[in-house]
């Protein structure tokens, strides 16, 4: 999460919790400077909330989803590439400066210690096909890498001594080498429906809320009804705090 974006959330939730207290400890009867101390209470201690729920919950929650969706991104993308585009993906991701991975055969690529096997495909990686991997003669380490693979195949390959990285381990390698594909493959428009939902719920919208609610409250001070406008005010004001916390960039 940026920090910038962190310290407007903050200032968002402060300023949107000490108006709604300050007017509704005015509804209150409560002196004015009194009330504004109590609002800005309230402010910091909403705040100081939001704070510590975003930090936890972004940092872990939305994180993850975050990485599964550049997985399975990732994954599709493999699939989506020939055999020679995948033998050449993993060459190009494999190499050092000390020893550049070349190309063994059709979709195997060999390092200085190591012989891969590229076996992307939309169905997990049977026993049969590990079992062929298997008699490549070779004194390097075999490593099978794969979307995923069937449990059959998974105990032969470790009776066999060959190491298998399924999507999730091959996205971590790719991702801490910092070497996942710039554009990637199979990415589909994004369907009308869900554009449109996701512009409802964006976060730009918690502006106009935030107006609406403002300008609602503001008349709570000044009306003879206040509960009315105390209430739809208030709900006007949390709608804009749960579209500027968990609505879409």
């Amino acid at each position: 999460m940026k920090k910038s974006a962190f310290i407007s959330d903050l200032m968002f939730t402060f300023f949107s919790a000490a108006l709604f207290t300050l007017c509704l400890f005015r509804y209150l009867k409560i002196g004015f400077f009194p009330a504004l101390v109590l609002a800005i209470l309230c402010g910091a201690l909403a705040s100081f909330s939001v704070g510590a729920f975003l930090q936890s919950k972004r940092r872990t929650y939305f994180l993850k989803k975050s990485d599964e969706a550049q997985k399975e991104k990732l994954l599709r993308h493999l699939l989506f590439l020939s055999d020679e585009g995948k033998t050449k993906f993993f060459i190009e991701r494999l190499s050092t400066p000390d020893f550049p991975a070349k190309r063994f055969g059709r979709l195997y690529v060999y390092t200085q210690d190591a012989l891969y096997n590229l076996r992307f495909s939309f169905t997990p990686v049977s026993a049969d096909e590990t079992l062929r991997f298997s008699r490549v003669n070779t004194k390097k380490q075999k490593i099978l890498l794969c979307n995923t693979v069937d449990p059959t195949a998974q105990s032969l390959a470790q009776n066999l001594n060959i190491q298998v990285f399924t999507g999730e381990q091959v996205y971590a390698f790719l991702k801490k080498r910092d070497a996942l594909p710039q554009v990637f493959l199979g990415e589909e428009a994004e369907p009308k429906r869900k554009r449109r939902f996701r512009l409802w719920f964006s976060k730009s919208n918690a502006r106009r809320f935030l107006l609406a609610a403002v300008l609602t409250l503001v008349s709570a001070l000044v009306s003879p009804f206040p509960y009315y406008y105390i209430l739809f005010g208030g709900i006007l004001l949390l709608s804009a705090l749960c579209l500027r916390i968990f609505g879409y960039e």
